[in-house]
């Protein structure tokens, strides 16, 4: 279920994503690890982590670096920056943190797709 749904949201963004570089799904009685790296069109990559347990999105990272590998900016929900609005949910931009409203993948590729003007 969560390869299935993971590979159609790849396909529905086809326009941005160039190649699934790495797939990793580790499946754990009620617990799903995925990894992934994506190419974008234009060389950048994003860099996915995502914990599900009883099939509810629990853990992510995001990260979407440059061709040389230099954070453009990071999502995740570590629960560190209690001073944000949207704790757990953060943005890394710039070795600065921002609220963020992305708490998905797809909701971080619409974001880079806005951001890219796509």
């Amino acid at each position: 279920m969560i390869e299935s749904s993971f590979r159609k949201l790849i396909e529905e963004n086809s326009d941005i994503i160039k190649d699934i570089e790495r797939f990793e799904l580790l499946q754990e009685y009620q617990i799903s690890k995925l990894k992934a790296k994506l190419r974008l069109f234009n060389g950048s990559i994003l860099w996915v982590r995502e914990i599900w347990i009883r099939g509810k999105l629990e853990i992510y990272s995001y990260y979407w670096l440059r061709p040389d590998e230099t954070v453009i900016i990071g999502w995740d929900n570590a629960p560190h920056h209690r001073e944000i609005d949207t704790f757990p949910h953060h943005r890394h931009m710039k070795n600065r943190i921002y609220p963020s409203m992305e708490k998905d993948l797809r909701s971080v590729l619409k974001f880079i797709k806005d951001f890219l003007g796509v």
